[in-house]
């Protein structure tokens, strides 16, 4: 929900807000029919921009009502990172050797090496700020419950 204004930009975001995520939708509340009808026509770039940001099995509608913006918390209205920004540099340590022991070309060896240290310190990162993994569905969130299935979060780890 806080990628709502990223993915379709500032000035249909002042027009629109998301409400809630439910059963895979994203539900989304619009000042006007005329607002309601016009994203309509944008919901399969609204729904590939979404995709595009957090995989593919993350959102699988978006649905439009037409209502008034409910003032959020503070709490509510505070973004979530979702990667380390570019400029950030991150401590990427180097992957233990028996994480690659099954791969046996080297050329592939040297070129998954970087990745995995890469994966390992963003799972870190995101650790840091309050990510945990879902018991139910193992998925990645934050927040006090996850989107996907809708438990509520423990303490557990972002692997």
């Amino acid at each position: 929900m806080s990628l709502w204004e990223q993915v379709v930009g500032p000035l249909v975001a002042r027009k629109s807000w998301p409400e809630k995520f439910d059963n895979d939708t994203l539900v989304v509340g619009v000042s006007s029919h005329s607002w309601a009808a016009q994203l309509h026509l944008l919901k399969p770039q609204i729904l590939s921009r979404y995709r595009q940001l957090l995989g593919r099995a993350a959102l699988k509608d978006v649905a439009f009502r037409v209502g008034r913006r409910k003032r959020m918390t503070d709490e509510e209205s505070r973004t979530v990172e979702l990667h380390p920004a570019p400029t950030e540099r991150l401590s990427i340590n180097p992957v233990p050797q028996d994480v690659l022991s099954g791969v046996s070309n080297p050329e592939v060896k040297n070129l998954l090496g970087p990745v995995f240290a890469r994966m390992r310190a963003e799972r870190e990162w995101k650790r840091e700020r309050g990510w945990v993994r879902c018991s139910g569905c193992e998925r990645i969130f934050h927040g006090p419950t996850c989107p996907q299935c809708g438990r509520s979060a423990t303490s557990g780890d972002p692997s």
